[in-house]
């Protein structure tokens, strides 16, 4: 293995597992009673306002957009950043943080739905193999052989399938923006309209005003900042290094570091099918950026979540 491979590979493991201790940390918020939706006006208002000062004293070329873009970049933070970061954290907030994350990723699954489908992209054996170990091992991970789980956890469970809807539209939209802008300028005005969105249906004021502790506002900083800037800045960086498909297989380190975190931290216990399942999820997304790789050698960058 190369030294750049190396290096790649270190960028991703430490991106992604900033992204599975962030989502512990986001789920102790909602423990204590902070509702989801706040949670992400408070993200991202300050990842915004963060990446806007960093890039204005660094790299200024990246905020300029044409404005015949903003309908654009609109569209892409109300709907596509606005609606994952509100479904992800419900979904978090109503079941363990492992199912939670891995709901997620089943995203892969209906991209390659969305290519047989509209793009008439032929669908074959492996892929076929691919959708049947995620959809089985999604049933297993929300603990669908226990009715009465499965029951209880429902609106989480619909919540976490509508995250990953969401984080499809967010990737296949946010692809034709990475044709004409750079990965950070995508994210400053995509984070930045849907903080907007959230600042017209919930009073920012009133955050500000509310009495939050000051172990709260220590968390909603490292939550801006290690759940969403130094996280995407490694995930884009070690993408340098290496080929897209490999990094989203390698990015499937999140939710095995969100459920050992959850774990130890919360207490949070998955049992043995629910683990299996989860092997299931992952497999899938294996196979899948396979034959993607195969198919496509010179994939163009893709689009990571977030959370």
């Amino acid at each position: 293995m190369r030294k750049d491979e190396v290096r790649g590979y270190l960028y991703i493991l430490t991106g992604t597992t900033l992204w599975g201790i962030s989502s512990v940390v986001a789920k102790s918020l909602f423990i204590v009673g902070l509702p989801p939706a706040e949670l992400v006006l408070i993200r991202l208002t300050l990842a915004t306002l963060s990446l806007a000062v960093i890039l204005f004293f660094f790299d200024r070329k990246r905020m300029v957009i044409a404005l015949k873009d903003l309908p654009y970049f609109i569209i892409l933070g109300f709907v596509g950043v606005a609606g994952m970061q509100f479904t992800y954290y419900y979904t978090i907030s109503k079941i363990h943080v492992g199912p939670a994350i891995l709901l997620q990723y089943i995203q892969p699954v209906w991209v390659s739905l969305y290519a047989f489908i509209f793009q008439k992209e032929p669908i074959s054996k492996t892929k076929i193999a691919a959708l049947f170990l995620a959809v089985t091992g999604c049933y297993f991970v929300v603990g669908g052989y226990q009715t009465d789980l499965l029951r209880l956890n429902k609106i989480g469970i619909m919540s976490g399938i509508a995250a990953s809807l969401f984080f499809t539209f967010y990737a296949l939209f946010g692809e034709r923006g990475l044709k004409r802008y750079d990965s950070w300028t995508l994210i400053l005005y995509g984070f930045g309209f849907g903080a907007v969105l959230y600042w017209i249906l919930f009073s920012p004021i009133k955050i500000l005003t509310a009495d939050h502790s000051f172990k709260m506002w220590i968390a909603f900083i490292y939550i801006a900042i290690f759940s969403t800037l130094i996280p995407f800045g490694l995930y884009f960086k070690g993408m340098e290094y290496m080929r897209a498909t490999r990094t989203s297989i390698i990015a499937t380190w999140e939710p095995v570091v969100a459920s050992i975190t959850a774990y130890v931290v919360l207490g949070e216990v998955l049992f043995p099918l629910q683990v299996l399942g989860g092997i299931g999820v992952i497999a899938s997304i294996v196979l899948l950026q396979m034959v993607k790789e195969k198919v496509a050698p010179a994939a163009p960058i893709e689009i990571r979540r977030k959370e």
